[in-house]
């Protein structure tokens, strides 16, 4: 597992690379098994430990945020899936590439500390293991 500490997020980079990609989870045949997607009780409750209400408010505008908290890095506004595509008012859907840039731009608005970002970002890899989209770490012992 990444060994992220607070003390080692000194300075945010700009764009930090991430771990799981869509293009990984797109190119993947998920017929047998199930494909690494969340609704939105499941993102925030899963890899915030915060309400759905909580994830709902920072996807929409504020006074200091005027499209949403959800920017990803060169400005555009993030972009998230739906249930039905032709439905605007369609739950949303979250694939597993979603959630690191998620917690990057919060990390950027002073959304969420270094902390929770190294634990958001320890449940990703986890999960990234889970589905066979990363290697498994080998055993310490």
């Amino acid at each position: 597992m990444t060994d992220l500490r607070a003390a080692d997020v000194t300075e945010l980079p700009d764009f930090p690379g991430y771990m799981i990609t869509e293009e990984m989870i797109a190119a993947r045949d998920w017929t047998r098994g199930a494909r690494p997607t969340y609704h939105m009780n499941e993102v925030a409750k899963f890899f915030f430990a915060m309400s759905s209400s909580w994830l709902r408010l920072r996807l929409k505008a504020d006074e200091n945020h005027p499209e949403t908290w959800f920017v990803n890095p060169d400005g555009t506004r993030m972009r998230f899936r739906r249930n039905d595509p032709d439905k605007a008012v369609s739950a949303r859907v979250f694939w597993l590439s979603d959630v690191e840039p998620m917690v990057w731009s919060l990390v950027r608005f002073g959304g969420i500390d270094p902390d929770r970002l190294a634990r958001v970002l320890r449940v990703v890899e986890a999960q990234g293991v889970l589905y066979e989209l990363l290697p498994s770490s080998p055993d310490p012992s």
